[in-house]
């Protein structure tokens, strides 16, 4: 936790800050809460990493089909906003995974991978 808090205190932008605060959320088992950094950050501006953190934190909470369907969303967005292609890549694997596995309950395993 404590390489999250250091980031935290030393980003500039609101919307980088918001990210490394849900990811201390999430750790420390604030799960609504992360999601709810993660949806400000992308009130202010979308990103690669608040569409992955808010479709970790989904993911790892429920496995519902209902749930799995929204992850998707989230990662399809997540691959609209620059980020490198890394970690692009790596999302591009996790979906294209989720949509060949029906009934994507597993949403969270694969997910997990990342």
């Amino acid at each position: 936790m404590h390489s999250l808090r250091l980031p935290r205190n030393h980003s500039s932008p609101m919307q980088e800050r918001l990210i490394y605060e849900g990811w201390i959320l999430y750790d420390t088992g604030y799960r609504e809460e992360a999601v709810a950094r993660a949806d400000r950050s992308i009130a202010i501006q979308r990103s690669f990493e608040a569409f992955f953190l808010k479709a970790y934190v989904l993911a790892d909470t429920t496995l519902d089909p209902e749930s799995s369907s929204h992850v998707i969303q989230l990662l399809k967005e997540a691959l609209k906003c620059p980020a490198d292609g890394l970690r692009k890549g790596q999302v591009s694997v996790i979906y294209d995974t989720i949509l060949l596995e029906p009934p994507m309950l597993n949403a969270r395993r694969r997910i997990l991978l990342y």
